[in-house]
């Protein structure tokens, strides 16, 4: 007898048998079990993951002999033509190869007749997603009222090709990716079974491969044992399946991670000589970052990442390590690596090069830090090292900085407020000059604030309330004054004029008219026509 590959050998007969697709299984079962069967099923789902198989399962169940059952005995007549796709009242239909219009002619030329034998007719047409928009149309009406015994099962890995007409008329089941321990336990089983010795770690390897795929698993583990024979190490795997091992790549990402550059271009160089091709790592490393991510943002679980448990606590501790801005970094980085690499004559020396450029991306600042220092005046402060890296100060720049402060207030304090004899403070700035301290005293210390204090139309200060008045395309700003900014603004006036000040911010609509001084009286206006004398023009926008 010839050969049957394990893919073939091992599909499931019977619901139970079909792997990581419960919820699909137990919803049929309970149709069958209590009568209510709809007349047409869509499958969907990516590629070796039980469509077609649950499609056979189900009519075996729907025209088995022993009656209508949860589980069909897998013995008759029927059951077995069935499996072996040749009863003439189960057709399977590739729709890739039947795109056409007259081909669902036939199908609906079919359906007029009774099925032969069975109970049921079974249509089953697979990668449905193929057929023309005239092939489809001329199926909707059979597809909504098709006759009492007459079934339609369709499949396809590309759900979203199908048009909401054909998607409406059926009773939709997603099929999943399947569970990496379900793949890993249901090698083992075949291993067993087979005679076949692997390492844990070769057997995990291929179903980390097979990316949720059961019928890949099974493709994968009879080219290794092809390759092999019935001793499976996992060199043979890594060797055959160009598959990392986990603790190489995490060996090397520890590398970026910790700054190491002897020990990356140690790690990429076992990678070299191991014979991984330069594009496959590259998809290997995209996905532990992936990986990475998913363990950053939800922490370790099993359906989302198909990974073996041993790795549980180095991916978790390199999680950690990384900030969710690195990890976007290094995707980026590694997807424009993929494409890069494709128009390289040597792919390994710009991977090289792309991975030592991963650590420099590690020890860049974050942008939004760096926009909150400059907004609170901390612009000195950004001046970074080599590395990248925003220096901290030390203890005694500290403390000296603190002084220097402490002192500055205390100045500031002696020059702007006087006691009297009541004790009482007053403020010696005159209220013609409020205004000018603040922006200045602003400009210094926080220049978000007196940005957007800049872009109003008018400013004044006058018995102890301060006026904003912002135009009309200045309403981003008047928004940030007037919400959060404004008790801000009334801290610091009580701290340069030492008098409690009321704000009010106005936005004035389009046909407002704001009296704004001469721009020529603006004081740095005024520094500017000091030192370079000349004629000056005023340009005003309408």
């Amino acid at each position: 007898m010839a050969y049957q590959v394990l893919a073939r050998k091992w599909r499931p007969k019977r619901f139970s048998e079909v792997v990581g697709q419960e919820p699909v299984t137990l919803t049929l079962q309970n149709a069958i079990r209590h009568d209510r069967l709809a007349h047409a099923f869509l499958f969907s789902g990516v590629r070796g993951v039980g469509k077609t198989t649950t499609a056979r399962i189900l009519a075996t169940a729907l025209n088995c002999h022993q009656g209508l059952s949860p589980e069909p005995c897998g013995e008759c007549d029927s059951c077995q033509e069935i499996v072996s796709s040749s009863c003439v009242d189960v057709l399977e239909i590739d729709a890739a190869s039947n795109t056409g219009i007259d081909n669902i002619r036939e199908i609906r030329e079919s359906v007029r007749y009774g099925a032969a034998r069975d109970r049921f007719k079974v249509f089953i047409i697979d990668e449905v997603h193929m057929l023309s928009k005239g092939a489809f149309n001329a199926l909707l009406k059979t597809l909504e009222e098709p006759p009492s015994h007459v079934k339609f099962i369709l499949a396809t890995t590309e759900y979203h090709k199908i048009p909401d007409t054909i998607a409406s008329r059926c009773q939709d089941f997603e099929f999943k990716r399947i569970p990496f321990s379900a793949i890993s336990q249901h090698l083992q089983l075949i291993c067993q079974e087979e005679g076949i010795k692997a390492s844990e770690i070769a057997i995990q390897a291929i179903a980390s491969a097979a990316q949720g795929s059961m019928r890949d698993a099974l493709s994968s583990l009879d080219r290794v044992v092809a390759f092999s024979g019935d001793e499976i190490q996992t060199r043979d795997v890594q060797t055959l399946l160009g598959a990392l091992d986990d603790d190489l790549v995490i060996s090397l990402v520890k590398g970026i991670l910790e700054r190491d550059r002897i020990s990356l271009l140690g790690s990429l160089s076992s990678i070299t000589q191991a014979g991984v091709e330069p594009h496959s790592f590259v998809s290997r490393l995209i996905q532990h970052v992936r990986d990475l991510m998913v363990c950053k943002v939800v922490g370790w679980d099993e359906e989302l990442l198909h990974l073996p448990d041993r790795i549980k606590d180095d991916l978790s501790a390199q999680a950690g390590g990384f900030t969710r801005l690195d990890l976007i970094r290094l995707y980026q980085l590694l997807v424009r690596t993929d494409e890069e690499m494709k128009m390289h004559s040597n792919p390994f020396l710009h991977l090289e090069m792309a991975l030592l450029t991963l650590i420099e991306l590690t020890t860049l600042p974050d942008l939004e830090e760096t926009i909150r220092q400059l907004s609170s005046g901390g612009g000195d402060e950004l001046k970074t090292s080599h590395q990248g890296v925003i220096p901290r100060p030390s203890k005694s720049e500290t403390l000296r900085e603190k002084t220097s402060g402490e002192e500055e207030k205390k100045e500031r304090r002696s020059i702007s407020i006087e006691e009297k004899p009541s004790g009482e403070k007053t403020s010696m700035i005159p209220e013609s000059e409020v205004v000018k301290t603040l922006m200045d005293h602003l400009q210094k210390t926080n220049m978000g604030l007196h940005s957007s204090l800049d872009r109003a139309q008018q400013m004044t200060y006058e018995k102890g309330s301060l006026r904003v008045v912002f135009g009309p395309d200045s309403g981003f700003h008047y928004r940030m004054i007037d919400g959060n900014m404004k008790e801000k603004i009334k801290g610091v006036c009580a701290r340069l004029i030492s008098s409690n000040v009321r704000v009010r911010v106005e936005l004035t609509d389009s046909g407002d008219q704001v009296e704004t001084p001469s721009p020529t009286e603006e004081p740095a206006v005024q520094d500017f026509l000091r030192a370079f004398p000349g004629k000056y023009v005023v340009e005003v926008e309408n």
